[in-house]
């Protein structure tokens, strides 16, 4: 198995409760409500283990009380259906094909600079994308490229790949900006940003699906306007059914501008008896495209011998080396491809520097030889 020490991305919801919500085709019936909807050929039903007569079932039916996309809130359905121009994929702008960044096979996340005073070295790095934006007005928090690494603790020069991947306040703060996020995305560019992961707006097990179609939407949109603004951007796949991978399928292969897509396997995608099928449409994905896609991975390390086969090029965005200096651990190579933490103490206020400088080389090592697709999967120990 893969090298894949615990990351601050590990689900920390219960499976045993969601997996009663999870969608499958194969082994389930569709909800009888479904068989009428009028939103059927975009959504395409639910089939639960779960008794579910439609998705109306998950109304919280407290519509004072609720922020979700559901028609049992009349105005503010239909201000959230405007707001996207419905849940088509058909009308969102068409963008330029912009030149591809170079990027490497794996790229640490970089939280912040703290306890740290000497510049982290790498090729590239990756920074939460609303750490870089002003939360008020979606401005620059930083004059300059230069400024930005400074904050951060790395050296100029390092590719930086922003990510959008987020609790919901942050993602909703960027939706909230308008038309405002477009001189966001022009601002970013002044920061010599190679790539950034679009928003996840989430999809939920608990929701009507007008709020996943609703979300999906979102993603498609925002994708659109970095795009439009000359930023490349990963196109962030959020699905549910295999109607809505379907549609990314769709989305995907007609438009020649999605260079890069980006998937999460730290939330409910990465239940170990989930993830399996989300790894399996990806694949598909990548096969129905028709072009060579680069995928942009969190979490999943497990998955990463099947989706290397599968995908042109891949990056994966590595927490676990800042999480664990943060913790004072320290990466250790037992043999090649095995790595374990042990535990690695510093003195009070002493700076991490040193530490989270030779756990990326460890770490780093570890990985290479598995984007070597001729050698076996990593091991992990401890």
């Amino acid at each position: 198995m893969l090298i894949q020490p615990p990351s601050a991305e590990e689900p920390s919801r219960n499976p045993r409760r969601e997996r009663g919500l999870w969608h499958d085709g194969a082994q389930n019936m569709l909800s009888m409500g479904c068989t009428n909807c009028p939103e059927r050929n975009v959504c395409g039903g639910l089939q639960l283990s779960k008794a579910l007569f439609d998705c109306l079932g998950f109304c919280c039916r407290k519509p004072a009380d609720c922020d979700k996309v559901c028609p049992n809130r009349p105005e503010a359905f239909a201000r959230s259906v405007r707001e996207v121009d419905g849940f088509l994929f058909d009308n969102v702008p068409r963008a330029a094909i912009l030149a591809k960044p170079l990027l490497p096979s794996i790229v640490p996340v970089l939280y912040h600079g703290s306890k740290r005073v000497t510049p982290f070295r790498a090729p590239a790095v990756s920074l939460p994308l609303y750490g870089v934006i002003a939360r008020h007005n979606g401005g620059n928090r930083f004059a300059s490229a230069q400024e930005l690494a400074e904050k951060f603790g790395f050296a100029g020069g390092a590719s930086v790949v922003l990510t959008g991947t987020d609790t919901d306040a942050p993602l909703e703060r960027w939706w909230s900006l308008g038309k405002g996020r477009r001189e966001a995305i022009r601002a970013l560019l002044a920061l010599n940003i190679s790539l950034v992961t679009t928003p996840n707006y989430s999809l939920f097990t608990d929701r009507p699906r007008w709020d996943d179609l609703h979300s999906m939407k979102r993603i498609a949109i925002v994708h659109e306007e970095f795009l439009s603004e000359g930023l490349p951007a990963a196109l962030h796949l959020n699905a549910r059914t295999e109607r809505d991978w379907e549609r990314w399928r769709a989305y995907i292969s007609g438009r020649p501008e999605v260079t890069h897509v980006a998937f999460e396997f730290g939330t409910g995608a990465g239940w170990a008896t989930r993830s399996p099928w989300h790894a399996d449409q990806l694949k598909r994905l990548s096969l129905a495209a028709g072009r060579p896609l680069h995928l942009i991975l969190r979490g999943g390390s497990k998955l990463l011998p099947e989706l290397i086969t599968a995908f042109a090029e891949i990056t994966f965005l590595e927490t676990s080396v800042f999480m664990k200096t943060k913790s004072r651990q320290r990466a250790v190579s037992v043999s090649p491809g095995t790595v374990k933490w042990c535990a690695s103490p510093t003195e009070i206020n002493e700076p991490v520097d040193s530490l989270l400088t030779e756990n990326w080389k460890v770490v780093a090592a570890s990985y290479a030889a598995l984007f070597d697709r001729s050698v076996p999967p990593l091991q992990a120990v401890g």
